[in-house]
């Protein structure tokens, strides 16, 4: 249209007209108020700026319309990206995700939403959604974590045991879907995440010899559901999910040794006092537990699967329904050592 159109203004007014319609689309792309009035008012800045400057004029001619054309395709396919990644996009609840609270609920409805695709078939958009509930619970229990530091009163959950369960499943349960669709990176980054995880909502912290004291704490009383309401948060099942975890978190080290596994630099899960979300995410991508500090790769690797075949006999000796995760551990174990 601008090159079949030579006069001037009338040029500028279609790439006034284009660059309204991106602010416009890149507004529809924010869900944070303060976030979307930050764009408005740098666009329209830019835009008065650029006008004045001579810069708009040279924008609809020669490199000017490649510039406008390749951005114009860049706003196209995240548009379509996001559109592959939830057909039925959630809203945040009371229209702005600012509270712990808030991305806790976007959190469990992206959980149920990537369920729902996952009967569907529909692979690639229900392992985004469980990549979004799980960023949604680490910004949950950042923001919870810094409003401790601020003795703040943010609304907030009580615990950040239930958070952290959550981030487990949540990555546990998405890991294989991931998988599916071959996403390479996020396996990566999502196993570290999970393995951290696991490893802060277990009461033993890993350690096998705790496993009948933790038992035998709960013994008698009824443990509250877990924040998706799947099952009890018990010892046993936090217990459970850290020994799977690792076991996870092993064979996909085994099973993908071209992923760059090795956490560099490497965060010592638990070390470290409360930072910003984009800080904690970046660090749990990293973390190491503290049983694997300055071990090499596949060092961590064996004591990965060593840890979760420990911690099964363990579970087996105190409650029945673990032979087979047992018997899992312990033949990928055989295997590494071979």
């Amino acid at each position: 249209m601008m090159t079949a159109i030579s006069d001037v203004t009338v040029r500028l007014i279609g790439l006034g007209l284009w660059w309204f319609g991106s602010l416009l689309l890149v507004h529809s792309f924010l869900d944070n108020r303060g976030a979307r009035r930050f764009v408005w008012v740098v666009g329209v800045g830019a835009a008065v700026w650029a006008y004045s400057a001579g810069w708009a004029a040279l924008a609809t001619e020669g490199v000017g319309q490649l510039v406008v054309a390749i951005v114009s395709v860049l706003l196209s396919l995240v548009t379509l990206t996001r559109q592959v990644r939830s057909p039925d996009r959630l809203e945040p609840i009371g229209g702005s995700t600012t509270s712990a609270n808030a991305y806790l609920q976007s959190a469990l409805s992206r959980w149920d939403l990537a369920r729902r695709q996952l009967a569907m078939g529909q692979h690639l958009r229900a392992g985004l959604n469980y990549q979004d509930g799980v960023d949604h619970l680490l910004i949950c229990a950042s923001m919870t974590r810094e409003a401790d530091e601020k003795a703040t009163t943010m609304p907030r959950p009580d615990d950040l045991m239930p958070v952290y369960h959550a981030i487990a499943a949540v990555g546990r349960e998405g890991i294989p879907v991931m998988e599916r669709v071959r996403a390479t990176a996020p396996i990566r980054f999502h196993a570290r995440i999970v393995l951290a995880a696991a490893h802060l909502a277990d009461p033993t912290a890993g350690r096998p010899e705790l496993i009948r004291r933790a038992l035998a704490a709960e013994a008698g009383s009824v443990p509250g559901l877990d924040l998706n309401g799947d099952g009890p948060l018990s010892a046993e099942t936090r217990i459970a999910q850290a020994a799977q975890v690792r076991l996870l978190v092993a064979r996909l080290m085994v099973d993908r040794p071209g992923l760059r596994w090795a956490a560099v630099p490497p965060w010592l899960v638990g070390s470290g006092g409360a930072v910003s979300f984009a800080r904690e995410k970046s660090r749990f991508r990293q973390a190491v537990l503290p049983s694997c500090a300055g071990l090499t790769l596949d060092e961590e690797t064996r004591q990965l699967a060593q840890e979760s075949a420990l911690m099964y006999r363990e579970l087996c000796r105190e409650v029945p329904g673990y032979e087979s995760d047992r018997d899992q551990a312990e033949r990928l174990l055989a295997t590494i050592q071979a």
